[in-house]
């Protein structure tokens, strides 16, 4: 994986039972989709339960029977795990007038992977490639 490149989010929007995350499991591990990532945002009626995941296409297929789907294209950071590393990010995004929607991560040992929703993923990678050469690396 490289740096910094756009990356397939699955998401799925479901009741806000006990139940849902297992649900979302269950159809995953049956058709051999294995979950990188995930966040799960609480609405008072509904939970959406973003995905990153090695086979996009599958997940969205097997999860469209548990409630309405989407695929979008999010920033994929690939960073050390040290402190600062997500001012970095925010920081960058600013100085180039980026909206970070929402942004989650992932952490194993000294390596992170940092999944950003931005507006336009390519123009945002061309940005934080200008941003790095004139300020220095994200991390």
């Amino acid at each position: 994986m490289k740096p910094m490149e756009p990356a397939v989010q699955v998401t799925v929007v479901m009741p806000n039972i006990p139940s849902s995350l297992a649900k979302v499991g269950d159809k995953l591990r049956a058709s051999d989709v294995n979950i990188d990532a995930i966040s799960c945002t609480e609405g008072s009626q509904s939970t959406m339960i973003h995905l990153i995941v090695d086979d996009p296409e599958t997940a969205k297929i097997v999860l469209k029977d548990l409630g309405p789907v989407t695929m979008e294209h999010i920033l994929s950071l690939k960073m050390r795990n040290k402190p600062g590393a997500i001012a970095n990010i925010g920081r960058a995004c600013a100085a180039m007038g980026v909206n970070i929607s929402y942004i989650y991560a992932t952490t194993c040992g000294k390596e992170a992977m940092v999944y950003v929703a931005v507006g336009d993923v390519p123009a945002t990678i061309e940005l934080l490639k200008k941003w790095e050469k004139s300020a220095g690396k994200l991390n």
